[in-house]
């Protein structure tokens, strides 16, 4: 009976391993199909910063590329206008023709370069203007205007 007491003990002790192995390598399965998920759902997400990093890069590319391709003789005319003077409209067909050639030369910004004595004239008119200029709107018109 001892023997028997003994088998039984055996078995029961062997039966307990084997039930807490068998316990053991299903977790160890479950940590394993979690693990895998994981890895799967990190190179998506991986791969989706990539795409959105690219095309992120790729529009900053563009985006610049369209600034280096502005013309910059609007550039320049834009700049002239900041710095152009009061008044002073001039027709189109009044400007630049050169008298002893006959062209009309043009600066890089698109403005018309003025020779000989259209050049004088020119600066006879815009002299003037800036005269008149002055006598309407000298100090005292300001002081006016400031005080309403």
């Amino acid at each position: 009976m001892l023997y028997v007491a003994v088998i039984f003990g055996i078995i029961a002790v062997a039966g307990v391993i084997i039930a807490s192995m068998m316990i053991a390598l299903r977790c160890l399965q479950s940590a394993v199909i979690v693990a895998e998920k994981f890895v799967v759902a990190h190179r998506a997400t991986l791969n989706s910063l990539e795409r959105t990093h690219k095309r992120n890069v790729d529009q900053n590319g563009s985006v610049l590329d369209r600034f280096m391709a502005l013309d910059f003789s609007l550039f320049k005319s834009y700049q002239l206008t900041e710095a152009a003077d009061a008044g002073g409209f001039s027709e189109p067909e009044d400007e630049g023709e050169d008298e002893s050639t006959g062209t009309i030369t043009y600066t890089p910004g698109g403005n018309v370069v003025l020779h000989g004595e259209a050049l004088a004239d020119r600066l006879r008119q815009r002299m003037e203007e800036e005269q008149i200029l002055a006598e309407d709107f000298d100090e005292a018109f300001f002081e006016r205007e400031d005080t309403k």
